[in-house]
């Protein structure tokens, strides 16, 4: 620092001591003022402006938002997720009646008396022959449901099915031996002894057997036992609503509900399961 002449004062109490007086610039501490302000303002001023720019990228994403959730909203409520239709495999399900073979679901009991003659009007009956055979026997009629293939049953939905089974017949019709016997046989003075004159008459007895059995509707009524037999077991896996048909049933495509307009769905194939009876 200079020293200037005009600014040493001597100090008259202590001899030989002076005093130094700074003379100080008045422009060079208006300018430090004005650039603490300055630097003061501009601080204020960029802090501002951040905090303006961060309060309008928000606003501008939350109006961002507020436009697009109706939207979105929207989607969501026209769209809808679609659920796989889960069907179980009608070839399993056949291999499975094919397994109960011979469905026995109708039984006529047959119970006769016959009588047959020969050589009757010869010499008033000296070279005839006649007996009396009291017949006892069954006839058993069915479905054979080995006889059912996959293209018999076709799966509709997972509580529908359409099924055609076999067609019902005599699985049995014979007489019982241990029951049946020749309550009398008669010949004449000549006559021999006919060996195939029991035969005969048996053979007539099964004839007769069968007719009636027929004729009492027994096929008819073994095919409707079977339907409510096979209903029962098709009830156990699942399917409520069972439809018999006497055709082949056609090929059914699962049913898709229809959507309201403007709804929008995406379909997936149906997913086959083995059915546990």
């Amino acid at each position: 620092m200079t020293v200037n002449e005009n600014d040493i004062q001597t100090d008259g109490s202590q001899p030989g001591s002076m005093v130094v007086k700074q003379g100080g610039n008045p422009m060079r501490t208006v300018v430090y003022i004005f650039l603490i302000l300055f630097l003061v303002v501009a601080t204020g001023a960029i802090v501002l402006g951040t905090f303006t720019a961060i309060t309008t990228v928000r606003g501008v994403g939350n109006a961002a938002d507020s436009v697009l959730d109706p939207v979105s909203d929207l989607v969501r409520k026209l769209t809808i997720n679609s659920t796989p239709v889960i069907l179980p495999n009608p070839v399993v399900i056949v291999e499975e009646i094919n397994s109960l073979a011979r469905l026995e679901t109708q039984e006529y009991s047959f119970q006769d008396i016959l009588q047959v003659e020969r050589n009757q009007d010869a010499l008033w009956g000296a070279f005839g022959e006649s007996l009396l055979f009291v017949a006892y026997g069954d006839v058993i009629a069915g479905v054979d449901l080995a006889k059912m293939l996959p293209e018999d049953l076709q799966v509709v939905s997972p509580t529908e099915i359409v099924v055609r089974l076999p067609e019902p017949e005599i699985l049995i019709s014979a007489l019982d031996n241990q029951r049946s016997y020749v309550a009398d046989r008669d010949r004449g003075l000549l006559a021999s002894v006919d060996a195939d004159l029991e035969t005969m008459v048996r053979q007539q007895a099964e004839s007769r057997m069968l007719e009636a059995a027929l004729a009492d509707d027994i096929l008819e009524q073994a095919g409707d036992e079977a339907q409510i037999f096979i209903g029962t077991f098709l009830g156990e896996l699942g399917f409520t609503e069972i439809v018999f048909t006497e055709a082949a049933p056609q090929i059914v495509t699962p049913e898709i509900p229809e959507l309201p307009k403007g709804f929008v769905t995406t379909p997936v194939a149906p997913i086959l399961v083995t059915p546990t009876p």
